[in-house]
């Protein structure tokens, strides 16, 4: 890659990296794009971990979500960044993993906050239909977090997204002149290409 290539490359893995932690930084939050059929669907998640070497990133979701069923049939992903601010977006394309009840996903558990924790004690399936308004946690834990032997079983439905990308279109948005390229990951090796804005 040349210098320029290099700059961009570095700087999508200190961007992603550091918004991993950071819930006020505008990548800490992104969109997700699955289809299982003829119509896509879109979402917004929370990034958990991202690797630039391993190329991958992830998000937490329930094992009950109808995301997990459409990723389960089709696991081919689009997933969209902005930043406003820096006026950067980043298209991230692959294909994604489940992990469900393993090492990873108990692991991550450990680290879960009690009050995150609850989210997934839900008495309803995420999405289904509902008679009247509902947060879907516990009625017992509404206004108050639960003790951490009260949420064990909320690790049923707990699971870990992971997106294994394979592209990722760069756009840098400036009043002189936008600027666009794409990384190719195919196995070890990264190719990159300018793209017309």
């Amino acid at each position: 890659m040349n210098k320029k290539f290099t700059k961009i490359y570095n700087s999508i893995d200190e961007n992603m990296t550091s918004a991993v932690p950071d819930y006020k930084d505008p990548f800490h939050l992104f969109y997700i794009a699955t289809s299982s059929e003829k119509t896509p669907n879109i979402r917004t998640v929370v990034l958990r971990s991202f690797s630039m070497n391993k190329n991958f990133f992830e998000f937490h979701s329930d094992i009950r979500s109808p995301k997990i069923e459409q990723l389960n049939i089709n696991s081919n992903f689009s997933a969209l960044f902005y930043n406003p601010d820096k006026k950067i977006q980043l298209r991230f394309s692959g294909t994604t993993k489940i992990l469900h009840k393993d090492a990873s996903t108990k692991k991550r558990w450990a680290g879960i906050s009690n009050s995150s924790r609850r989210c997934y004690l839900g008495p309803f399936n995420p999405s289904s239909t509902i008679e009247d308004d509902h947060p879907n946690i516990p009625d017992e834990f509404r206004f108050g977090d639960p003790m951490i032997e009260e949420t064990e079983q909320g690790f049923e439905n707990f699971v870990i997204v992971q997106c294994q990308f394979t592209s990722i279109d760069y756009l840098s948005l400036k009043y002189s002149g936008h600027s666009r390229c794409r990384f190719d990951f195919i196995g070890k090796n990264v190719s990159v290409c300018w793209l017309a804005p």
